[in-house]
């Protein structure tokens, strides 16, 4: 039965792969819009994920009224970043600025010209992600993005070829920083998602977010600028009428003897700044909060777990006095300018 319904997945998903990019995008808005609210209201378990997220993070800032239309409409949002990454074909470098305007042209010119040193391009599940690489590669921004290989393996050449075709190498998360490491040292941009949460059987950093929640995040982005010391550029994309601004935040460059955790949490920062002025941007249905940290175990939201492995690396890596405004004036002396 497995393998009759990846079968039938591959086939819808090549049907939808070659009937999107057919379409006008403003009826892809249309459709994303209305998949979205159907979606949101269908979905229970992401439902009540997103709803018990907003919660967590924000306490009583929202109302009930306002939480159910925040998770609503990050929902929309993804539907859209979703049903777009398959138009994506249909972008090229004579059309591109109609859809993705750059917000700072100064500052794009400025990272286009170190990231040809080596960059780590790091996004999060913030409006258009897939958007926001593409249009690097189509401007000439040419690297390495990483990208998830899915349980249904037929499926993986299929979104490849998608991201691939804004002129973007992409891999695998299979000895993902071996070969990330390389193309840094060839002078070689790379890219990934910055938010993806790990099981404990997987090398992670515990951050501190929304005064007090613990995430257990992905290192990579911190690992690769604490080998190779090449700067981390956190973009992101806004929706605006007819389609979306670029932006580029300033450069996060740490001295070699900054921590993992310390790049981390600097480059998380960024991220929440930014969450929390359009939190209807970042994907709230996502399982953000695995795990119930020994301290304020009570914020977290149903579906987090207590977990001695995760208590031991809590305690281990001292999250809670390294992450705090204590430490803060010693990471800022350790920021180059």
């Amino acid at each position: 039965m497995k393998k009759l319904r990846y079968w039938f997945e591959f086939v819808f998903v090549s049907f939808f792969a070659w009937l999107i990019p057919l379409l006008p995008l403003p009826l892809l808005h249309g459709i994303a819009k209305l998949l979205g609210w159907i979606v949101y209201h269908l979905d229970r378990k992401s439902q009540a994920v997103a709803l018990a997220n907003l919660e967590a993070a924000f306490g009583e800032k929202y109302t009930s009224k306002e939480r159910k239309l925040i998770a609503r409409r990050s929902v929309q949002v993804f539907a859209r970043s979703f049903l777009e990454l398959f138009w994506t074909p249909r972008l090229n470098r004579e059309n591109i600025d109609r859809y993705i305007r750059i917000a700072d042209e100064e500052k794009f010119n400025n990272w286009f010209l170190l990231s040809k040193r080596g960059a780590i391009i790091v996004a999060v599940h913030f409006a258009n992600f897939e958007w926001t690489a593409a249009q690097g590669g189509i401007r000439g921004y040419k690297g390495y993005v990483l990208m998830q290989r899915f349980k249904n393996d037929r499926l993986t050449p299929i979104f490849r070829r998608i991201r691939e075709a804004a002129g973007q190498s992409s891999t695998t998360q299979e000895k993902s920083m071996v070969r990330f490491f390389k193309a840094l040292k060839r002078g070689a941009p790379v890219g990934m998602l910055s938010d993806l949460t790990l099981k404990m059987s997987d090398p992670a950093v515990i951050l501190r977010t929304f005064d007090g929640l613990h995430m257990r995040a992905t290192m990579m982005p911190a690992a690769l600028q604490q080998r190779t010391q090449c700067p981390i550029f956190p973009i992101f994309t806004l929706p605006e009428k007819g389609g979306y601004t670029f932006h580029v935040m300033d450069p996060i460059e740490y001295s070699p003897s900054a921590s993992i955790q310390e790049i981390s949490q600097a480059c998380w920062d960024r991220w929440e700044a930014l969450i929390r002025e359009h939190p209807e941007q970042w994907l709230w249905s996502y399982k953000h909060w695995r795990y119930r940290a020994p301290v304020d175990s009570d914020r977290y939201p149903f579906y987090a777990n207590r977990s001695e492995l995760f208590d031991a690396e809590f305690n281990q890596m001292s999250v809670s006095r390294q992450t705090t405004g204590e430490t803060r004036p010693d990471l800022e002396e350790k920021l180059k300018p």
